[in-house]
């Protein structure tokens, strides 16, 4: 059986070898790539946002900083005012 250190050893052997032989690129990337890019980059935070959003209550009462009843009375009173409205009409 050979050890870790054997294992780290031809990884970092790998690793200089590679290194070594590789070029350098010459890539172009024009402003429609850029603006792709942070088009991601901001569709991924506001994912993370609305995520965020919906498990909101969830992580506080992970936490303990709130209670499961304080959230069901809160959303029942939520649905609530959402059937007066819905009768209002």
């Amino acid at each position: 059986m050979h050890s870790i250190g054997a294992y780290a050893f031809r990884l970092v052997m790998a690793g200089l070898i590679v290194g070594m032989s590789t070029r350098t690129a010459s890539a172009y990337l024009d402003p429609g790539t850029g603006s792709i890019i942070l088009q991601v980059l901001l569709g991924g935070v506001a994912g993370l946002l609305l995520a965020g959003k919906l498990y909101w209550h969830r992580l506080l009462i992970m936490l303990g900083i709130r209670r499961e009843e304080e959230v069901a009375s809160t959303s029942n009173a939520h649905q609530d005012v959402q059937i007066d409205a819905a009768t209002r009409k």
